[in-house]
């Protein structure tokens, strides 16, 4: 790292947190601008970060507890391996380190500490990627006021002011996608989604469905289709070269009983699905919000996951990118109305800019 370095802030608590993350990340790395990312379970106590496995397998078999677990959010200082912490310090000053885009409001104790010691000028955005403050934001009301909030979703504006992905492919027009509909629950494998399947593949609608956990793999129906990630998998874990990575995705198929995995390789085959699909159907979180952005898809919002993903879903259907899935139903899930959408997803897309490209790429001469 050097002083022009970009520090990418994320968590792997929370894919939404994490992912896109590695897409800008990915994207900078691409215009020649050097990035690290850096996951805050990493400066956890151990045995701290061995309880996050339990913890996101309690969440998904009951929604109850996930959203009674959100409402008790508080700041993750206890959690802290001191140790950690001032070794990272310690680096990012020997760097001359002054850029940092924080994707969630658990890191803002740690920056506190880095702008005391810094001794120079910090470019610190913090990407708010929801239309409302996230509970790790909010734990901090006292101190993200002190910072660049770079808010994609401002919520008095309903006119969304940049993507983040891992290139500026133009999104496919809705006449060349596979028709199939992307199912998912968020990182952990919250909420709602399950309960749409069932009733979705009785219509014979084609279903991707990414599943929490391989259990959830239904008899192969011809229509229906499965993936997940690798289970050894976790985002706070580098690869040989020391490098954060997407998360490396499966296919998943059931026949007569007997689960069958098919490795798919990296990220794309995940990148392809979204691409393609006609629609998305999840909770509405913040990253799912770019992932419907920066790919022009349809969103069917099932029931939010805390205030900010409540504002997020009335966000996006006030911006007419989304539709609550029960609307959808009642309007006999009409593929008219995703098709209207995705129009207005893809010419909004085309007037505003790649985060990356505006923000680093376009003020990457000053700092080389």
């Amino acid at each position: 790292m050097h002083s022009s370095s970009v520090i990418l802030l994320a968590s792997g608590n929370s894919l939404g947190a994490y992912i896109p993350a590695m897409h800008l990340h990915t994207y900078l790395q691409t215009k020649g601008i050097e990035t690290d990312v850096q996951v805050l379970e990493n400066v956890y106590q151990e045995e701290v970060r061995n309880k996050i496995r339990s913890t996101k397998k309690a969440f998904h078999a009951n929604f109850a507890v996930a959203r009674m677990g959100h409402k008790l959010a508080k700041p993750i200082d206890a959690a802290l391996d001191e140790e950690s912490v001032q070794r990272l310090l310690d680096a990012w000053k020997q760097a001359g380190i002054s850029r940092f885009a924080v994707f969630t409001g658990f890191w803002l104790p740690i920056l506190e500490r880095y702008k005391a010691a810094a001794g120079r000028l910090l470019d610190i955005r913090l990407i708010r990627l929801d239309a409302w403050d996230t509970p790790s934001f909010k734990v901090h009301k006292e101190l993200y006021p002190g910072y660049n909030n770079v808010w994609f979703y401002e919520p008095s504006q309903l006119s969304p002011g940049s993507y983040i992905a891992s290139d500026e492919v133009e999104p496919l027009p809705y006449g060349e996608r596979t028709g199939r509909i992307l199912i998912h629950g968020g990182g952990w494998g919250i909420g709602t989604y399950a309960a749409t399947i069932s009733e979705l593949r009785l219509l014979g609608r084609g279903l991707d469905v990414i599943v929490y956990d391989p259990s959830e793999v239904d008899e192969d129906d011809g229509i229906t289709r499965y993936f997940g990630t690798q289970i050894s998998w976790d985002p706070w874990s580098r690869d040989a070269l020391g490098r954060h990575t997407f998360p490396p995705m499966i296919r998943y198929v059931r026949t007569d009983g007997v689960l069958r995995e098919y490795p798919l390789g990296d990220y794309s085959a995940y990148m392809y699905l979204m691409r393609n699909c006609a629609a998305i159907i999840s909770k509405p979180g913040g990253a799912t919000l770019n992932d419907s952005l920066s790919f022009g898809i349809p969103f069917i919002m099932l029931e939010p996951f805390g205030d900010h993903e409540l504002h997020n879903s009335n966000y996006w259907e006030a911006c007419g990118f989304g539709i609550r899935f029960t609307e959808w139903k009642t309007g006999n899930y009409s593929d008219d109305l995703l098709e209207e959408m995705c129009k207005r997803l893809v010419e909004h897309r085309s007037k505003i800019n790649h985060f990356g490209r505006k923000t680093y790429a376009a003020e990457n001469s000053s700092y080389i």
